[in-house]
């Protein structure tokens, strides 16, 4: 029987690899701030626009653009964090990237826990360099 798993794919950090993860990550940050600026502008060219319905419609565009700003706030927050962990990790960190699924082969008698253990892929400045099952170093 065939059955669907998720395989964890992880990449070892190195020296490149952490240089294009922060040099991404601080494009993110850049784009982001853009972005607070754009919504403040356009913002404050909504409120007025809002005074003239009445208080209570500038009210709920003010806490629209709060939402906004906040949510842009905050992903800018958890990026410079990001950046700041990957900074501190030593070099040849295995680092969970994504996952992808698989499709494997159950017979009857296989170990169960084994097939629960899954599969992982590791890779090295883009090159896939171990394939493991439950833990364990795999070659087809």
């Amino acid at each position: 029987m065939e059955i669907r798993q998720p395989v964890a794919v992880k990449f070892i950090l190195t020296e490149t690899a952490k240089q294009e993860i922060i040099a991404e990550q601080r494009r993110q940050i850049e784009q982001l701030s853009n972005e607070l600026d754009q919504i403040e502008e356009q913002g404050k060219a909504a409120i007025e626009q809002a005074m003239s319905q009445g208080g209570e419609v500038a009210k709920q565009v003010r806490e629209q653009v709060e939402v906004e700003k906040n949510n842009r706030l905050n992903q800018r927050e958890q990026l410079i964090q990001s950046i700041q962990q990957i900074q501190q990790l030593e070099l040849g960190t295995e680092i969970q990237n994504m996952n992808v699924e698989t499709v494997i082969d159950v017979r009857v008698g296989d170990d169960w826990t084994k097939v629960l253990a899954g599969s992982e892929i590791v890779i090295k400045d883009g090159v896939v360099i171990d394939i493991r099952r439950a833990g364990q170093s795999f070659q087809e």
